[in-house]
């Protein structure tokens, strides 16, 4: 690429785009940064860059890690011909919070030429013989814009796997608006996160998905064959998003930061426009998951010392919702948040062969677009069936007459078994969540 190419691209103002020009001050050479000048892309295709990382990686697997979770790891091997990228975003000189308004933007995303490039499997089988399997290491792989399920049975097949679980981000981009990136929002319903679950979980266990042999920290994980559940962060104890009355400055994600840069550039004093794209933030941005964990209710939380400052804000509520709280919470009708996934968990190991490696079906749920249903079933456990209101109303629930529950086990709202019909029509309380057993 021309020197000419790089200069003008450091003017592009894109807010879902980042221009992957970095500049080295002393050799004034430019870089490849697909993400941010200070993490520049490793140049794989160099032997000794991936010795490099072999060492880094045992190095901390000597520590006593028990594996990786490895981000972006699809994007280490790019098309060495660097081909233009195909024509996907509209121009975006003004217009909606994303700056869309017809016609084809002059720069273009260029995923297609370093996702799963050509070299990808190689390196991962590699690096799979040098480190992985001598340490028995556990890995979870970050996927971005892969749906082909041939490249994902190679990754992540019970054979002949690369790694042990990746992440599939169908579920994650429901409300993504296709053409504009990650950070634009679209209304979804239930029925478009049913599909990608019925998806992979009928391909997983058809193609002999989830590769979790060797691993030993598998057992500590869940035992899963097709999936695992990721509880990030504060998830556990029902961490919120951030607040919307916050300044915008409280936003430190690098995506974010370079979204509202734009979005400024672009819009300036529309107070519309920079509403919906605060909407965004306030939505989808990834700083809600990158507060300081709330340990206790000592200053910072318990985070780091009173007289540190922590890399972003701590939430206004640490005091309240902690764990410390939360393991400490005595009801005799309730459970706190940590509680419940306690619970839960040691249910899912307790009856792996249905939660787990069980068959699945979907109930039909045409008659009412806010739930989710469906069975799981183990030759040991039986069959059982789960149903989530996925709306912040109460809602009439009309249960299959081919389903026979012989009893509601647990739900989100109480500690104990919920009094519920076992057919005919169930009452489902906002977000609420039933777990049933069925009939022999």
């Amino acid at each position: 690429m021309s020197e000419e190419w790089w200069k003008e691209a450091s003017t592009v103002s894109f807010p879902n785009i980042i221009i992957p020009r970095s500049t080295d001050k002393t050799s004034n050479e430019y870089y490849l940064s697909l993400f941010t000048p200070d993490q520049p892309d490793l140049n794989w295709e160099n032997p000794d860059v991936r010795v490099a990382v072999h060492d880094v990686m045992r190095f901390w697997l000597d520590k006593g890690a028990c594996g990786y979770r490895m981000d972006v790891i699809n994007l280490i091997s790019k098309d060495q011909r660097f081909p233009d990228a195909d024509e996907t975003i509209v121009n975006a000189t003004s217009g909606d919070a994303a700056g869309h308004t017809g016609g084809s933007a002059k720069y273009q995303p260029g995923w297609k030429w370093y996702v799963n490039g050509p070299r990808l499997h190689e390196y991962l089988r590699e690096l799979k013989k040098e480190v992985l399997d001598p340490y028995k290491a556990i890995t979870v792989g970050e996927m971005p814009h892969v749906s082909d399920i041939d490249e994902i049975i190679k990754t992540v097949g019970q054979k002949d796997g690369e790694l042990n679980m990746i992440f599939i981000f169908d579920v994650v981009d429901l409300d993504n608006v296709p053409g504009q990136g990650r950070m634009a929002l679209r209304n979804w319903e239930v029925r478009d996160l049913v599909k990608p679950i019925v998806k992979w979980q009928t391909l997983m266990i058809e193609r002999e998905g989830w590769n979790r042999e060797g691993c030993k920290a598998a057992s500590a994980h869940a035992n899963d064959a097709q999936w695992d559940h990721i509880c990030v962060s504060g998830e556990r104890v029902g961490m919120r998003n951030m607040p919307k009355d916050w300044d915008v400055a409280e936003y430190k994600d690098i995506e974010s930061v370079n979204y509202w840069k734009k979005s400024l550039e672009l819009h300036g004093f529309d107070k519309d426009a920079l509403k919906k794209a605060r909407e965004v933030l306030d939505t989808k941005a990834r700083d809600h998951t990158r507060t300081p964990m709330q340990w206790d209710a000592s200053p910072n939380a318990g985070f780091c010392s009173e007289n540190v400052k922590p890399w972003m804000r701590v939430m206004d509520d640490f005091k309240t919702v902690n764990t410390d709280v939360q393991t400490r919470f005595s009801s005799e009708n309730d459970l706190s948040v940590l509680q419940y996934w306690k619970r839960r968990l040691a249910d899912r190991k307790k009856h792996a062969d249905a939660f787990v490696h069980g068959e699945y079906q979907t109930i039909d749920n045409a008659d009412n677009g806010s739930v989710f249903a469906y069975l799981r079933a183990g030759k040991e456990s039986g069959q059982w069936l789960i149903v989530l209101n996925f709306s912040g109303k109460t809602v009439a629930w009309s249960m299959p007459e081919e389903v026979k529950v012989k009893g509601w086990m647990a739900g989100t709202y109480l500690k104990g078994k919920p009094d519920k019909p076992t057919k005919g029509v169930v009452a489902l309380r906002p977000w609420e969540g039933l777990l049933g057993m069925c009939s022999d």
